[in-house]
């Protein structure tokens, strides 16, 4: 079965042939690097970190570029407040960002793509665009004019922002011809950043950065686009217009991506309303492995509402397969029943997959085979230590060695229970409680203190 992906350009479900027959090349939206990542960022990068995996697994040869936006509004703004320099804010921000990505395991992007570092790249496009007839000039900056572009709407089927968009770059300019009309090069301000250019002084607007870089990394086309579906209006739009307007060839990308938003309170997690978690905060209560499983579980296109009870349910979700693989008898000659059971186990849990990257059916399809595997008498082999492997080896989302990482989490537990009774915080204490209870340690406590003991295992 080949592997079918949701396009939200052309809002199907479609087989997935990349231009290279075997390679793939991929563009996810990055961050700009103005203040700590939250668990937003972590939801659609450790998704896609999943979906280059499953490709890679599927036999594709797989580049994967993210941009960095190391130069913008939001930049000035926060360097202005703290006293410090854009480019030295930027350069310590991109730096906790690489850092946030390693400690969940999102370590399969090939490049990281600075805008600092294309500035000739986004001068030529821009360049390219004047000649083409699609750019004007206003005071020195420089906009696409939407009225040369028929097809801008194409992606998000509209073509006016909405209150609930994310239109803070936008730019009041009342001189533009069009209010839709976007910046691509700003003219020089006193006391910020610029460079030389045959564009005049000054600096890069927000949306050329992606496809001056995409270009020069893939050319005018290529096979993935992703980002959050909140980006898709105006920004990727933007995009669209921007690389096809320059080359004159449709369309930018063959297949385009959107991952739901995660929400706390109904919101959507944005740095930018202090509405947010940092991945560092998260990472202080919870193992890497239970991020990753809470965002696993959910279905890409899907948005998260997140509650404590998120992390508590996909900590317990992963220690029922991590208890069963310490179950397995990988000395056992494989009975010929345990061996269809995986075997057919293993077949669902891959078409699921391949049926636009579906995590919750491939984890319905393992949670399946665990329950039918527990009604056997004789205890699973080596087949069912394969395939719970393999399920690691994609989702990294299990530990499955009894190691060391087990035991921090669980101290890191008692410890912030232990804070949480001084703070009189009894009911968060009793969920931390029964939160140990699911790893396996029964919390007593008596007139004598605090006693732990192991769970019996049936």
């Amino acid at each position: 079965m080949s592997i079918k992906v949701y396009n939200t350009l052309t809002r199907r479900t479609e087989d997935f042939i990349p231009t290279d027959s075997r390679s793939v090349r991929m563009f996810v939206c990055g961050p700009t690097v103005y203040g700590p990542s939250h668990v937003g960022h972590a939801k659609t990068y450790t998704q896609f970190d999943f979906i280059v995996r499953y490709l890679r697994k599927s036999g594709y040869a797989v580049t994967y570029a993210q941009n960095i936006t190391d130069i913008d509004d939001k930049i000035i703004r926060r360097a202005t407040e703290l006293g410090l320099e854009p480019r030295e804010l930027a350069v310590e921000y991109e730096a906790h960002y690489l850092a946030d990505m390693a400690a969940l395991h999102n370590n399969n992007v090939d490049v990281y793509a600075r805008a600092h570092d294309h500035i000739d790249d986004i001068v030529a496009q821009v360049q390219e665009l004047v000649r083409r007839g699609h750019a004007y000039s206003v005071d020195g900056s420089w906009y696409f004019d939407l009225s040369t572009f028929s097809a801008y709407g194409q992606l998000s089927g509209r073509t006016q922002a909405r209150e609930e968009d994310s239109v803070s770059r936008v730019d009041d300019m009342p001189q533009k011809r069009n209010p839709g009309d976007f910046v691509l090069w700003k003219a020089r301000k006193e006391g910020e950043p610029f460079w030389e250019t045959p564009l005049g002084q000054g600096r890069p607007g927000w949306h050329i950065e992606d496809t001056a870089i995409t270009d020069a990394l893939f050319g005018p086309q290529y096979d993935i686009h992703g980002g959050a579906t909140d980006l898709m209006f105006p920004h990727h739009e933007a995009e669209i217009a921007q690389m096809e307007g320059a080359s004159g060839k449709t369309p930018l990308a063959r297949y385009w991506m959107h991952t739901g938003l995660l929400r706390t309170a109904g919101k959507k997690m944005a740095k930018s309303s202090g509405n947010f978690l940092t991945i560092r905060e998260a990472l202080r209560d919870n193992d890497y492995r239970t991020l990753r499983y809470a965002f696993l579980s959910q279905h890409y296109r899907s948005s998260i509402e997140l509650t404590p009870a998120v992390f508590d349910s996909a900590r317990s979700a992963r220690r029922r397969i991590e208890n069963f693989y310490r179950g397995i008898d990988a000395s056992r000659l494989e009975s010929r029943r345990n061996a269809v059971l995986a075997d057919e186990a293993r077949t669902c849990f891959y078409t699921k997959l391949d049926d636009d990257f579906d995590t919750v059916g491939a984890l319905s399809a393992l949670f399946g085979y665990i329950r039918e595997q527990n009604k056997v008498a004789e205890p699973p082999g080596t087949a069912a230590q394969v395939f719970i492997e393999e399920v690691e080896e994609l989702f990294d989302a299990f530990e499955l060695n009894d190691a060391s990482a087990h035991n921090a989490e669980i101290d890191g537990l008692l410890e912030r229970r232990t804070q949480l009774r001084q703070d009189g915080k009894f009911a968060e204490a009793d969920a931390v409680r029964d939160t140990l209870a699911s790893l396996g340690v029964i919390v007593e406590d008596g007139p004598h203190g605090t006693r732990l003991r192991k769970k019996q295992q049936r």
